[in-house]
């Protein structure tokens, strides 16, 4: 167990901090305390002989140190999460938590400010400044807790935090549009909680397909109502081919039907295909709304429903018209696989596959250990495959949210897996038995272009055979097929941004003319 409790200064982070210690039987450590410690002098001189410069220096130094060790609550200085690679280390290293409470109240508690460096003059302009400063590196934590209540109730609340083995928390971390991507078995019963925290109005539309509705879209919509939402619902057709602006107008009227105005929500319960359409309904509608994300299959729980990427097909491809739009929360509930068919858990995993590779050796050697538990949909398999899914997308949508770069690597197996879904009006292959093929001709034309070995084509196809996957090409692999990829999102005048997978964690995004690529890919069939 490793607890880390941030915030600004008088927001109480040593008191609670000690006294959460006490509640778990862990060791607490102050850093301020341990850097005085290990330097002999205060903190007050440090800052006066060393500057704040090298003072932040050993505040990261002693962080770093202490995220080795094991039972241990710790509370953090007021500057600490300020550091970039520091933030990101206690994210992965244990629980995050910010503490915070009302300016007014932190001014109180801080007084004249004696012994603060940075609140030597002025203390209440000085707090204001420094929390606007950093409330961006505030929010990308794993919980809030409101530290303006008795101390009990902040420990309980923290005690919450840290003991819940029901859902397991990724954040992605986005500064003030920071969310959490919830994991695990029960998670979709926490929808009026989360959605209470993020919007001020209490009004929400819910919008699932025919398959989802009952139970998991009503049962949303009532645990909303517990919380004391009006809910309003409209239910759209399911598949590929209804993904379209005709149902986004469905939502959009539903919507404004229902009086919902900018303080309200938009909740997706359903598969990529609702979340897609939900979210872009959502950043369209009065000019942008709140949408959060209760997924109901593995494919969008592993994928869609995380990264803020919205859109619907038209004609000439798919997911060609659409707007980055983030949740502000995802709940992903594996008791929703129960009610879905085993051919569309298959597959999901082709996008598991495809975050495995980008990942690296370890987590592809992990899904080859967990093949045969994948494809008979063990949950404890799917919970490790879910998480390092979500893991790995939230650590490329941080470096690259729109798009512009890195993050196209996450389109490995798509140029031609969505092709493969145009050409038959997306009512013919799934969307990840398309991905799957896409994967094996992309790891192919890697090798012709690169002079790969062909291990690592046969090693991918021996994957996603083992997991169910479709992998031969010559069922599919047409010209027209190949056409189609002059329609990529990823064009770029006359040609296409093609991910290239060489070796596990070297995954390339390449520029060459489309006609190089269509060229190889039909060269494969021989």
């Amino acid at each position: 167990m490793r607890v880390f409790l941030s915030g600004l200064m008088g927001v109480g982070k040593t008191t609670v901090a000690a006294a959460l210690a006490r509640r778990l039987g862990v060791e607490h450590i102050d850093l301020d305390t341990h850097i005085e410690r290990d330097s002999n002098r205060s903190i007050a001189q440090l800052f006066e002989e060393e500057g704040e410069a090298r003072f932040r220096q050993r505040e990261r130094d002693t962080a770093r140190r202490l995220m080795t060790r094991e039972g241990i609550v710790v509370s953090l200085g007021g500057g600490t999460v300020t550091n970039h690679e520091v933030r990101r280390a206690l994210l992965n290293a244990g629980t995050l938590i910010t503490l915070s409470a009302p300016l007014e109240v932190l001014v109180k508690r801080v007084g004249s400010g004696k012994g603060r460096p940075l609140l030597s003059t002025d203390p209440g302009s000085r707090l204001a400044a420094l929390l606007a400063e950093r409330a961006p590196a505030y929010a990308e934590c794993h919980a809030t807790v409101n530290a303006a209540q008795p101390l009990e109730s902040i420990v309980n609340d923290l005690i919450r935090v840290v003991n819940d083995t029901e859902c397991h928390r990724v954040v992605v971390p986005l500064g003030l549009r920071t969310y959490p991507v919830m994991i695990g078995t029960g998670c979709r019963r926490r929808v009026g909680e989360l959605a209470s925290g993020a919007v001020r109005g209490r009004n929400a539309l819910v919008i699932s397909d025919q398959n989802t509705t009952k139970p998991w879209g009503e049962e949303v919509s009532e645990l909303l109502r517990e919380h004391s939402f009006h809910v309003a619902e409209v239910v759209i057709e399911p598949g590929e081919h209804h993904k379209s602006v005709r149902t986004v107008e469905q939502i959009w009227d539903a919507a404004l039907d229902a009086g919902l105005d900018r303080q309200s929500m938009l909740v997706g319960v359903g598969g990529g295909v609702v979340g897609d359409l939900t979210a872009f309904a959502a950043s369209t509608l009065l000019r942008g709304v709140a949408v959060a994300q209760v997924p109901t299959s593995l494919l969008a729980m592993v994928d869609s429903s995380v990264g803020g990427k919205t859109g619907f097909n038209r004609v000439h491809g798919k997911n060609l018209v659409g707007t980055f739009h983030q949740p502000h929360f995802v709940l992903c509930d594996q008791e929703t696989l129960s009610t879905l068919a085993v051919a569309e858990r298959t597959s999901g995993l082709a996008e598991v596959v495809k975050s495995a590779w980008i990942d690296g050796e370890d987590s592809v050697r992990e899904l080859e250990r967990d093949a045969a538990a994948l494809a008979a949909g063990d949950s404890e398999a799917l919970g490790r495959a879910i998480r390092m899914s979500v893991s790995l997308k939230a650590s490329v949508v941080e470096a690259d949210e729109l798009e512009s770069g890195r993050r196209m690597v996450l389109n490995l197996g798509h140029t031609l897996g969505h092709a493969l879904e145009a050409v038959d009006g997306y009512q013919g292959i799934r969307h990840g038995e398309a991905v799957s093929l896409g994967m094996i001709a992309a790891a192919r034309v890697a090798e012709a272009m690169h002079g790969l070995g062909e291990g690592q084509s046969e090693r991918l196809m021996n994957l996603l055979a083992a997991l169910g996957l479709p992998v031969d090409l010559r069922d599919h692999l047409t010209e027209r097929a190949v056409s189609f990829i002059g329609s990529d999102k990823k064009r770029r005048g006359d040609d296409v941004m093609f991910i290239m997978p060489h070796a596990p964690g070297d995954v390339r995004v390449e520029r060459h003319p489309t006609h190089q690529i269509a060229k190889s890919m039909l060269a494969i069939l021989g």
